[in-house]
């Protein structure tokens, strides 16, 4: 996509307004900085930006005054009152600077709001349009990085579309999203949409080696680990363990003792995080039910170490053609009621009940022979 970008630039084809669709935990957020710095790049050559010119160091630096960030935001510890993405800029250049490979509850936890939702609304899109009211400083364009922009609320979005169809000719608009389809139509139609492609395990392992000098092995296994998602491999390479497959694994584990009362307050402990958490939960735990039912179909080595190792090892089997589709159902029907506002606790207590039964089933069906193998 970068050479996409890069000559629309060079031909003065840009679109004032566009959307990238990032994959989850993919490069949407990269490529838009990447934009950024080539366009206001002041000697850009061979399709990159120079990287030395005053404006290429403070876009590297997050500190171009022409540039401007939004993002999900909400009230913390130090910010108690108007909560824009201004007040947050501290945290946002800190955690992405470090890398721009990043998740929507990085960032929630960066800015100490993990149990709340955070979104753009009526505070935000006044301060963003007195920042259009603006000349640019540098004299060139000014850019507006609208980062996870599905998490505006409908105000912020009808007050955004005069913005976006009547720009200045100096503004451009980059709005980045892991989900189009919440925005509203009204907002889609103004903008010109640019889909990042799915990454493969073998371009993720170059990558890898190329950026952070892994030796091909270990870039390898972590490729398939993380299957596509960069943020997460990028955590496994610093081995930052995920809070979710522990809190996965204790939730597997307390099904198959068939612990109810350990379900329960494993239920209450999980409806305590905030709604984006839990659904981040829950598309982290169909990402593992699809890697252990394909696991049954693949070489016995798999490219995992320690207790992550164990764990699939042990569970696999528990994952087959008896009980996958009840497994990936629940947990879809558990997002769907958590996006509706429905009782979490409720919610996860019906899924773990369920999921004591699935998991049973799996394991009758991996002990008794069979040559079925589909349902």
């Amino acid at each position: 996509m970068k050479e996409v970008f890069t000559e629309l630039v060079d031909n003065d084809q840009l679109p004032h307004a566009m959307l990238i669709r990032s994959k989850q935990g993919g490069s949407g957020l990269a490529l838009g900085l990447f934009l950024t710095q080539y366009l206001l790049c002041e000697q850009p050559a061979d399709g990159n930006p120079c990287g030395v010119c005053p404006n290429c160091v403070k876009c590297q630096g997050m500190s171009h005054p022409d540039v401007h960030y939004v993002m999900p935001v909400n009230k913390n510890q130090k910010v108690k009152k108007v909560a824009v993405s201004e007040n947050f800029l501290e945290e946002w250049r800190e955690l992405v600077t470090e890398s721009p490979f990043i998740e929507l509850m990085d960032w929630y936890t960066a800015i100490g709001i993990e149990n709340k939702q955070g979104f753009m609304g009526n505070d935000e899109i006044t301060a963003l349009r007195q920042k259009l009211s603006l000349r640019s400083f540098e004299g060139r364009q000014k850019v507006f990085i609208i980062w996870q922009a599905d998490r505006m609320n409908q105000e912020f979005a009808n007050k955004m579309l005069k913005s976006l169809e009547e720009p200045s000719n100096d503004t451009v608009f980059v709005l980045i999203t892991e989900n189009p389809d919440k925005l509203l139509p009204t907002v889609l139609s103004r903008v010109q949409i640019f889909a990042e492609e799915p990454l493969s395990a073998e371009e993720l392992s170059i990558f890898l080696q190329q950026k952070f000098e892994l030796p091909p092995p270990e870039a390898t296994n972590i490729a398939f680990r993380s299957e596509g998602n960069i943020s997460h491999a990028i955590k496994d390479m610093h081995h930052e363990g995920d809070q979710w497959l522990t809190d996965f694994r204790n939730f597997m584990r307390l099904a198959y003792m068939r612990d109810i009362k350990g379900l329960y307050q494993w239920s209450e402990k999980m409806a305590k995080n905030s709604r984006d958490a839990q659904r981040q939960f829950v598309k982290n735990a169909l990402s593992i039910f699809d890697r252990c039912y394909r696991l049954g179909w693949v070489a016995d080595h798999l490219p995992f170490e320690g207790e992550e190792q164990q764990f699939y090892e042990r569970f696999s089997p528990f994952v087959n053609y008896s009980n996958i589709r009840g497994f990936m159902d629940d947990f879809e029907k558990a997002a769907y009621h958590i996006e509706r506002n429905v009782n979490a606790k409720i919610v996860w207590f019906d899924t773990s009940i369920n999921a004591i039964r699935l998991v049973h089933q799996g394991r009758k069906a991996a002990a008794t022979p069979s040559t079925t193998t589909s349902t």
